[in-house]
């Protein structure tokens, strides 16, 4: 078994059958607390921040294929990106863009391709740093918002302002939401599966791999050393604050990696926020279920 650095992925996992390499990891870590707690704690933010890469159905490649390609730039590395132009005679609404979440890609969202160029969108989607088809190894929050923000500055017309509307799923939506505290006041967002509190999470993963959360103050120590920014500056909690834009959420009640209750707190202390909830659509199925997009068009096109 290779560990899913997903900050929720335990829910997944059996206490009661653990697969012998966790259970090899868990005492790994307890022998290395013991020989040095910091070099613990170092292993556990590299194993956090290293997504996994995986290979995009034929379905997503389908549709990458339809739309323009181009690269995008972030401090020395380069992004894959993709541009797909609005179709038809009716109004032109602006960019829409596609946000996927901790080790997605750009085509997982492909189901929302043509239905927002058909609304009158120009489409753009890409992958973060280390996912997908672009550079890097590493990755975090702090980069993917960094990402997110990048590929607004090279993308549209007016960057402070941000796009039309955005559409982000799991962790891309805590990116969003960093960009529109920062000053998108005028965009439109449809998120699916949103966290609500990345910290919780975090000491969700280190029980995980560790078997306990008693590094988590390491953890969080050594992620603010690294990326420069203080951890609380994520809390949802104070996002939230300043947060008003027109937001849909929508969220399944099955969903193993990010709970429905996290969903509904965002929709909760959003706003003006509205949510559906839907049944049977898991964590990834929800974005390409006929039903969600539409739902999420239709919102988006209000």
């Amino acid at each position: 078994m290779t560990v899913n650095a997903h900050p929720a992925s335990q829910r997944g996992v059996d206490q009661l059958k653990l697969p012998w390499s966790l259970r090899a990891m868990r005492l790994g870590f307890r022998v290395l607390r013991v020989v040095s707690r910091r070099a613990a704690g170092r292993l556990a933010l590299h194993l956090f921040v290293t997504p996994r890469r995986h290979s995009p159905p034929v379905r997503e490649l389908e549709v990458l294929e339809l739309g323009e390609r181009f690269t995008v730039t972030d401090r020395g590395r380069s992004l894959a990106a993709w541009r797909w132009s609005r179709e038809g005679g009716g109004p032109e609404r602006g960019t829409a863009i596609l946000v996927h979440g901790w080790e997605g890609r750009a085509g997982q969202l492909h189901g929302f391709v043509k239905p927002l160029q058909r609304a009158g969108f120009d489409v753009v989607a890409f992958d973060h740093v280390g996912h997908g088809e672009s550079d890097g190894k590493r990755c975090s929050l702090p980069t993917m918002r960094n990402t997110l923000r990048a590929v607004a500055e090279q993308t549209l017309d007016d960057p402070a302002k941000g796009p039309a509307c955005i559409v982000a799923h799991s962790m891309g939506t805590f990116a969003a939401s960093l960009l529109l505290a920062e000053g998108w006041r005028e965009t439109r967002a449809c998120y699916l599966s949103p966290p609500d509190d990345l910290l919780v999470y975090f000491s969700h993963y280190l029980e995980l791999i560790t078997g306990s959360d008693e590094l988590f103050d390491d953890l969080i120590r050594l992620m603010e050393e690294r990326f420069g920014e203080r951890a609380e500056e994520f809390e949802f909690r104070r996002l939230v604050e300043v947060l008003d834009q027109p937001l849909l959420v929508l969220h399944a009640s099955d969903d193993q990696d990010v709970p429905i209750e996290a969903g509904r707190f965002v929709a909760a202390h959003w706003p003006g926020a509205q949510m559906i909830e839907l049944d049977g659509l898991g964590h990834r199925r929800i974005l390409r279920d006929p039903g969600a997009i539409r739902a999420a068009v239709s919102f988006l096109t209000e």
